[in-house]
């Protein structure tokens, strides 16, 4: 999943949302991030046994509608009206969810569990830290980038020279991930404070949520 990451550019001259106060721009952060998540229970819940079907049967075209998907709705979000951006979000969501649907089924609920919960504790710690010290994420945004994309490309030659160690790469992207949420909380506090950078804010700690939980996932899987 982590091969999946939003432009790192908003286009703040297609918002028009009338301005916030920070408490309800940051609760409805929230709110919308809670809403992705929950989509995504549910996309796993429901759909879980259909999609491991089709995955199994045509994988090349799971994957590349996955990123048709939630690239089509990154940028939908990342340029629309708050519908506009609410819709790319969901369909970003939908996209996400339904590989995750395709994991899921292979792990017990206990573990799933306890991986949501660690994956809660990361959100809420690196939060706060970007809450006490948002220069300090700010000032790591690049090399944060260019090593998310250094890890990406070396975990694509692993897989092709079937040298890949799922334990280093998980704890990795791990630490990459969670700083990308104190980055990307410190970031959304220094963008316009409206409903549609709400949503896109919500979006980029979106997928560092899902990416952190698939890794906590599989490193305990792989323990157990």
């Amino acid at each position: 999943m982590d091969e999946f990451r939003r432009n790192t550019e908003l286009e703040g001259s297609a918002y028009q949302d009338g301005e916030l106060s920070l408490g309800r721009y940051n609760i409805l952060i929230g709110l919308h991030l809670i809403y992705g998540i929950f989509l995504t229970a549910l996309i796993c819940y429901t759909m879980s046994g259909i999609l491991v079907n089709y995955y199994g049967n045509h994988p090349f075209i799971f994957t590349i509608l996955f990123f048709v998907v939630s690239l089509g709705g990154s940028s939908l979000a990342r340029r629309g009206s708050y519908p506009i951006a609410l819709l790319g979000y969901t369909i970003t969501v939908l996209g996400f969810g339904s590989l995750l649907a395709t994991v899921l089924p292979f792990y017990a609920l206990p573990l799933i569990g306890a991986a949501a919960g660690m994956t809660l504790v990361v959100l809420l710690t690196m939060t706060l830290a970007a809450l006490i010290m948002p220069k300090a994420f700010l000032s790591m945004g690049r090399t944060i980038f260019i090593a998310l994309i250094g890890l990406i490309v070396a975990e694509l030659l692993a897989m092709l020279f079937h040298v890949y160690n799922y334990g280093l790469f998980g704890v990795l992207g791990l630490f990459l991930f969670s700083l990308y949420i104190g980055y990307d909380w410190a970031r959304g506090q220094r963008c316009p404070k409206t409903a549609s950078f709400a949503v896109y804010t919500a979006l980029n700690l979106y997928v560092d949520v899902i990416n952190i939980f698939v890794r906590i996932l599989s490193l305990m899987g792989r323990r157990r």
